[in-house]
């Protein structure tokens, strides 16, 4: 099997296999790249109830360098009432259901999942470990990433987040 890097801007991705499908590798991989907003995170559970994902508001960004940044909240989340922390349950509650991390991204357009090699996060149990997504582009500007069932939680069957391209 024939491998070949191919250029995305400044980056390269390691594909395989003959030219028409590099082409198509290539131009599936340059699919990510930009601005996404969070418009749904849909979690079914084993017993085959669905509810939704701990955010509802956040945004993704791929570059042409093969780096990623995601951050999303619940913006339900309660303001504090002196607009600073002013307890501990008010500095616990900054990092309750909020989720930012960045990341080295290798895109496996054939086989239709994303790495995401995370270098930056809140937890730094979760720096060096690697996230898989699966990917499904709904045309050019909505992106599905479910993650992968080796990372869900107890209890979980399927998690799904939807994204939108940010347009100007």
């Amino acid at each position: 099997m024939t491998h070949w890097l191919v250029s995305l801007g400044m980056s390269m991705i390691l594909v395989s296999g003959s030219a028409a499908r590099i082409q198509d590798d290539a131009a599936i991989a340059r699919q990510f790249l930009g601005m996404w907003r969070l418009v749904g995170w849909t979690q079914r559970a084993a017993d085959g109830s669905s509810r939704p994902g701990q955010t509802d508001v956040g945004y993704l960004v791929y570059t042409d360098v093969n780096r990623m940044c995601a951050v999303m909240m619940d913006s339900t989340r309660p303001k504090w009432p002196t607009g600073a922390p002013a307890n501990v349950d008010d500095a616990v509650s900054r990092f309750s259901r909020f989720i930012s991390y960045c990341a080295a991204v290798e895109v496996h357009a054939r086989d239709g999942f994303v790495l995401h090699h995370v270098d930056v996060e809140r937890s730094p149990n979760v720096v060096g470990t690697t996230r898989k997504r699966w990917f499904q582009f709904e045309g050019p500007n909505r992106l599905v990433l479910r993650i992968d069932k080796s990372e869900l939680g107890a209890g979980l069957t399927e998690s799904t987040l939807t994204w939108e391209r940010v347009q100007k």
